[in-house]
This record gives structure tokens, C-alpha cells and sequence, in this order.
């Protein structure tokens, strides 16, 4: 396995990001990531584990036509997306999230979220969103929403 690159979008801050002031509608900067077979193996604990997500053979016994995208692997793209317009502390963080698709090697794939509703709780605001990811053809491979309090 090759020596994978540091993912330059990991640590560059989105623009604007989560306040009181935020309006319903707002659409949150998407994040886009290019998924490797390299990026899936380490995340799947390759050579140790050869499973679907690792291996073209054990993916093709099962019918797959590839390798695919481990689900964690991917809420992990909601993640980010979630800590960088909540921050760090992502306090009062809820999530769910249906897996609706495929990720296969040399997929990209965005993530975005709008906001949904806003919520006063207490001394804070919960801003909830839908979230989703979409491969490079336009095709959601997850869906959900997610939500996080702002003071």
C-alpha cells in the first residue's frame, strides 16, 4: 500500500459557521473527498481484514462489482462537515443517518447540509439541519439529519 497524502480539506475552516443568527435555509459549504481503494483499506484495516470493503475477489463473491465504501467511512464525511460549521465542541450533537448507496473506489464524494429548523433550548439555539452525501454522478448515498447547539 502506497503512503497516503494528508486530506488537504481536513483542516481548512469553513467560511461561515454556526451561530444563533444563523437563518433556516442556510446552506452549509460542502465538503468534497475523493475515496481511493487505498483511503478504504486502511480505513477497513487492510492487509489483516479482507472483507468487502477491501478486496475485489471477497467483493465479487458477494455480488458486489467492487470494493465498496465502509458506512463508518462515510458518516465520518458527515462528521466533518458537522464539526467544522459547529465546532470543536459540538455541544448537544444528535445525528441519524440512512445509508441509501454504493461507494466504490475513486468516487467523490460531497457532502452538504442546509438548515432545517431552529429550536430555543434553554440558553442555547439547536440548529437542525438535513445533511446528505452525494457521489459525483448527483446520487445520495447518505441521508439524514443532524443538529447541534449554539449559545
Amino acid at each position: 500500500m502506497s503512503t497516503l497524502p494528508i486530506d488537504p480539506t481536513a483542516f481548512r475552516p469553513m467560511r461561515v459557521t454556526a451561530s444563533r443568527e444563523t437563518e433556516v435555509g442556510f446552506e452549509l459549504e460542502p465538503i468534497t473527498k475523493k475515496v481511493t481503494l487505498d483511503k478504504m483499506r486502511l480505513y477497513a484495516g487492510w492487509p489483516a481484514s479482507r472483507n468487502i470493503h477491501t478486496d475485489y475477489q471477497v467483493a465479487q463473491s458477494m455480488g458486489l462489482p467492487q470494493p465498496i465504501g465502509t458506512g463508518m467511512q462515510t458518516a465520518e464525511y458527515v462528521g466533518e462537515l458537522l464539526i467544522k460549521f459547529f465546532g470543536v465542541g459540538y455541544l448537544g450533537g444528535k445525528i441519524s443517518i440512512t445509508f441509501t448507496g454504493m461507494v466504490l473506489p475513486d468516487d467523490e464524494i460531497t457532502t452538504r447540509g442546509i438548515v432545517r429548523e431552529k429550536v430555543t433550548e434553554g440558553d442555547a439555539v439547536r440548529l437542525i439541519l438535513d445533511v446528505w452525501c452525494e457521489n459525483q454522478h448527483g446520487q445520495k448515498v447518505v441521508v439524514g439529519t443532524a443538529s447541534g447547539l449554539v449559545r
